[in-house]
């Protein structure tokens, strides 16, 4: 494996709700090997630990950081706490409405993963609201949002309204000029990506979580370790905070039921992105997963070579893997092949907003989009693929 910097080793170390006296010490060892801060502070907002990265300073290194890098991460992580809140206020109006029209509803990641892992709301850094309700609840969770001042984005005729609704698994919903975003989920992976599992199940047991001094109800533990490990998983494990926050979770959780959560990556046919998921916290987190669990989802040790494969290249930003790497990705991590060409079929054949964008027909010719996106596709690989060669010709 390539040697890091120290700046990436510091990242790599502190996605943690507390740090122990031995790795205090290794903290302030590395930090007095910093050469690049302004590296440092971008990495971190890239792979969202700026606010774990200041408490962390603040407690053990304040007096070896630059004032000035001090600074920064005081000001984004007071404006960050900022965000958490008002993000939390709308969160939990929106639940107030669901629940006083009796749609079940689950609010999971965001602030609420925050306080379950790390104990405070405000650690991790603030995006979207997410929020899972059952997908034949839908349009009474869209006329209950725009009555709370939120609209769709973008807007879709009916035809394509419900294409989106048998193909994909979310859509936003903005406002205060997109200050507020609620990603509203009626899945929790497209068609797309092979993750057999069914909204109104999870919404039957749910558990409650309490933050800001009122109870919300989120995903059943043993279900949000499945999730975050197929999130993870899909996305390429891209950000360091994505592993933290799982292992967190599992460290804080007193009892888990692991019988539970692999039979549950089972009938989802997500075992070997739960084994690469729990791989990972193994060695970024130091949390200790039970043997038979392993013995279970990653008795070949094929994930154990997968999650160091991820770890050597989880500070490459270098940009989007293509559709090639990413099939041949899929390939490792899918429990069936099969699962492997249908997610690349349907990610070539079913249209999505580009393509709508792209193409403006009728309604009564909706069908034909499935013909248009692989020649749109095809196109632009071309172009792309040209420009690369062209490229490398020039050097």
């Amino acid at each position: 494996m390539r040697a890091r910097r120290t700046e990436q080793e510091v990242l790599s170390r502190i996605g943690v709700g507390e740090l122990g006296p031995a790795q205090r010490a290794a903290m302030r060892r590395l930090l007095s090997e910093v050469e690049d801060w302004d590296y440092l502070f971008a990495v971190a907002i890239y792979h969202g630990l700026v606010p774990l990265l200041h408490q962390h300073v603040q407690l053990a290194a304040a007096d070896l950081v630059p004032a000035s890098f001090l600074s920064r991460l005081k000001q984004f992580s007071i404006a960050n706490a900022q965000n958490v809140l008002h993000l939390l206020s709308k969160q939990l109006k929106l639940s107030r409405v669901f629940k006083d029209n009796n749609m079940p509803v689950a609010i999971f990641k965001g602030c609420v993963l925050s306080q379950m892992a790390y104990g405070d709301m405000s650690l991790r850094q603030a995006g979207d609201i997410d929020v899972l309700i059952s997908r034949s609840h839908f349009h009474r969770a869209k006329t209950l949002l725009e009555s709370l001042g939120y609209r769709m984005t973008p807007s879709l005729t009916g035809a394509q309204l419900a294409s989106h609704l048998g193909s994909h698994c979310e859509i936003q919903f903005v406002r205060d000029d997109w200050f507020t975003v609620v990603d509203l989920h009626w899945a929790l992976a497209p068609k797309s990506f092979t993750f057999n599992v069914d909204s109104d199940e999870l919404l039957s047991r749910l558990q409650t979580v309490e933050i800001g001094g009122v109870e919300v109800e989120t995903l059943a533990t043993e279900d949000l370790i499945v999730y975050l490990s197929m999130h993870g998983a899909k996305h390429l494990w891209r950000a360091v905070e994505w592993i933290s926050s799982l292992g967190e979770l599992i460290r804080s959780t007193e009892t888990i039921s692991w019988d539970t959560v692999v039979e549950r990556a089972e009938q989802a046919h997500a075992t070997r992105m739960l084994g690469l998921g729990l791989r990972l916290v193994e060695t970024v987190s130091q949390v200790e997963i039970p043997i038979r669990v392993f013995s279970t989802v990653d008795a070949e040790g094929s994930a154990k070579k997968l999650a160091d494969e991820v770890l050597a290249r989880v500070f490459d930003v270098s940009g989007a893997a293509d559709s090639t790497e990413t099939n041949l990705y899929n390939l490792k991590i899918m429990d069936r092949k099969r699962d492997v060409l249908i997610s690349a079929l349907r990610a070539v054949f079913v249209p999505t907003f580009t393509d709508w964008h792209a193409l403006n027909l009728p309604p009564s010719l909706h069908s034909l989009y499935y013909a248009y996106r692989p020649l749109r596709l095809s196109k632009a690989y071309t172009t792309s693929l040209w420009r690369k060669l062209s490229s490398r010709g020039a050097l």
